[in-house]
């Protein structure tokens, strides 16, 4: 992974964990996608209604092209 793409991911994640330190579900985000990052989801939005409604700003904003390596 290139530097950008770890700089992004690690944003994406800080990002993610503002929400959870709130106790909100990050918008645009399931559990299982929490899940698959590491992080844990909030307890208070956990099975909440509509808390998948948003997109996330800048999720996909940025594709690397390079290889993987």
């Amino acid at each position: 992974m290139c530097l950008a793409c770890e700089e992004q991911e690690y944003f994406f994640r800080l990002w993610c964990a503002d929400f959870l330190a709130r106790g909100e579900m990050p918008p645009g985000m399931r559990a299982e996608d929490l899940e698959a990052l590491g992080l844990p989801p909030p307890k208070s939005a956990a099975g909440s209604p509509g808390a998948t409604a948003a997109k996330s700003p800048g999720a996909g904003a940025f594709i690397c092209d390079s290889p993987d390596e």
